[in-house]
């Protein structure tokens, strides 16, 4: 899985972009959202938050007055310092949360939509940083047009942030928001199809593999290979496709002088593979199914087994059947 960072200063452009990853197939950890979570009623956050700043930062239904709270906390470095000591620890142990269950889950691409990354934590703990950026002037107007903040508002709220001057040179890409929706979905895209490489190779555990051979029994089953064919595509492999028992397969290979450095079969077609594997001369240990399920093979949908080789396991193998959602034909995996 390649955990990314995703950040902006205010009105750079940042919740666009990440609307955009997620419509792209990216799994979003939105650090605001969780901040509010951490900040609902009757937790020990936002108790914590009143006994700091004074109960005038709860409205009159109990809730956090957001507004009354960034007053007391804007230009006040110390007492910005005090709400994030409150506030960050519990949105911390949430996002590792979320992670580990998008890890068990299977995801291989996860964005965190963090706005004060550089400010608040280390931008190191993450596997690439991307930040979106545009001018403080550009940002100035469109905090005046499009949230109708006076001169000095949004004066304020830009000083706020560390300069994006300071961010550009400690991130991995840097999403250029100065013109139109379309050149940013553009750049967008770019840095988009770099991360899902990226996923795509750590998924195959940065083996130098170079081929791939899915292995089905019948032609039906063909259609849960797309994800997968997809995925690893993406990483740089060439793809071959096989449907049938044994003899198919090793059909299929004949006559070639480099077998396949890896095997994704499904379940029916599992000991077809496995026979074509040993016949190659791959190393390997013949296991059932039964004897060591894999919790993370049956909710994503490969097991490592042997040397290289993986195998699909689905509904009627052992163990809990993978989750359906994770190959749908018209929405592949990142």
């Amino acid at each position: 899985m390649l955990n990314v960072a995703l950040t902006g200063n205010i009105a750079a452009g940042k919740s666009t972009v990440v609307d955009l990853f997620h419509r792209w197939g990216a799994t979003i950890i939105d650090a605001d959202a969780l901040a509010r979570e951490a900040q609902a009623p009757g937790g020990e956050v936002l108790a914590a938050i009143a006994g700091r700043f004074g109960a005038d930062v709860l409205a009159a239904d109990g809730t956090l007055d957001r507004a009354a709270l960034r007053g007391k906390v804007m230009g006040d470095q110390a007492a910005l310092d005090a709400l994030n000591q409150i506030v960050h620890p519990a949105v911390r142990r949430r996002r590792d949360e979320l992670l580990r269950a998008a890890g068990e889950a299977g995801d291989l691409l996860v964005v965190n939509d963090i706005p004060l990354l550089f400010e608040a934590l280390d931008p190191t703990q993450f596997d690439a940083v991307v930040l979106v950026d545009a001018t403080a002037s550009l940002r100035r107007t469109r905090l005046r047009t499009m949230r109708g903040l006076s001169s000095d508002e949004a004066d304020r709220m830009i000083a706020a942030q560390m300069p994006a001057e300071r961010k550009r040179g400690k991130s991995d890409f840097v999403i250029e928001n100065e013109r139109s929706l379309k050149q940013l979905e553009r750049q967008a895209r770019t840095v988009f199809d770099e991360l899902r490489h990226r996923a795509a190779v750590a998924a195959l555990g940065g083996r130098p593999a170079r081929s791939l051979l899915l292995a089905a029994a019948e032609a039906p089953d063909q259609l849960a290979l797309n994800a997968i064919a997809d995925r690893y595509r993406d990483a740089g492999l060439s793809i071959r496709r096989v449907t049938g028992d044994a003899a198919a397969i090793e059909k299929a290979l004949g006559g070639r002088r480099r077998p396949p450095d890896a095997i994704v079969a499904t379940a029916a077609a599992a000991p077809g593979a496995e026979h074509t594997w040993l016949r190659a001369g791959r190393p390997g240990v013949l296991a059932a199914l039964s004897d060591d399920p894999d919790p993370v093979a049956v909710r994503l949908d490969l097991r490592p087994w042997g040397a290289g080789r993986l195998l699909l396991v689905e509904p009627g193998a052992a163990g809990l059947a993978p989750r359906s959602d994770l190959f749908p034909a018209a929405n592949p995996l990142p």
